[in-house]
């Protein structure tokens, strides 16, 4: 008995700490993938595809090892040549608001997840998990492709920056999370130092910084809460997997912008 309680509780704690990634590490992802997105919606919605493709190739390399998923290597193809498609039909629409040809796109993915779980010859065991895992990660390119349009304008482009700095700075807020005492504030500072970067980006780029402080408190909450659920995944012990959840937490700030400027900056999501 003695013995059995000694391996009851000695292992534990082991595990929960292996369970909880780098904060340095994944924060450092974080902000170097928000530099790309802010330099590449500068410089175009073209060039800022681009940026959300190679996002949308890294999940799909390391989404199946992330989750444990089967057939990882037909979860990536289908993962890829999805995110290709998103892109695509933000990157190469021409009429306003840049977006006609996203649902589309987004549907024949889908059927081509389904597709691939007819043709998987291994059983299909966990046929609904993977199929829902699938359909979520491309819920969540689709949500990178709503910063394609907010490139068409300069204040579009200095939005998209200045989201992605807020989701950045709450990936920096997170490494607090070593000191015990701060985890309770983890949310609150998320915030706060989101709007606080969102506000320094719009300030240094000569943009109405009361827009932008609302997409960077929102961002820097949803980045933190996308990191917060999937830290706790047993494979983030390794790197691929902390690369994909940075990339997520990207990822996931599209729809924040997008719904910023189609309230508050009509100009800069239709026209």
């Amino acid at each position: 008995m003695d013995a059995h309680r000694r391996w009851h509780h000695v292992p534990v704690p082991n595990l929960r700490r292996s369970l909880v990634p780098p904060a340095v590490e994944v924060a450092g992802l974080v902000t170097c993938g928000a530099v790309v997105v802010a330099l590449t919606a500068m410089a175009g919605p073209s060039v800022l595809a681009v940026a959300l493709w190679i996002g949308g190739a890294i999940v799909a390399w390391g989404w199946a090892g992330m989750l444990a998923l089967p057939a990882p290597r037909g979860t990536a193809v289908v993962l890829l040549a999805g995110s290709l498609a998103l892109v695509l039909s933000a990157g190469l629409d021409v009429d306003q608001p840049w977006l006609a040809w996203v649902p589309g796109a987004l549907a024949l993915s889908l059927i081509a997840a389904f597709v691939h779980q007819l043709l998987r010859v291994d059983g299909r065991p966990r046929i609904v998990e993977s199929v829902s895992s699938v359909a979520f990660a491309l819920g969540l390119l689709t949500c990178g492709v709503l910063l394609v349009p907010l490139a068409h304008t300069a204040q579009g482009a200095a939005l998209v920056a200045a989201t992605v700095a807020g989701a950045a700075a709450s990936a920096v807020s997170d490494t607090l999370g070593h000191w015990p005492a701060a985890r309770p504030w983890l949310v609150p500072i998320a915030l706060m130092v989101g709007g606080a970067a969102a506000v320094a980006v719009a300030v240094l780029l000569g943009e109405s910084w009361s827009v932008f402080l609302l997409a960077g408190v929102v961002a820097g909450a949803v980045s933190h809460a996308v990191r917060s659920v999937m830290r706790m995944l047993p494979t983030m012990a390794h790197s691929r997997p902390r690369l994909v959840m940075a990339v997520c937490s990207l990822l996931v700030t599209g729809p924040i912008a997008y719904a910023v400027a189609l309230a508050l900056l009509p100009a800069v999501a239709v026209s």
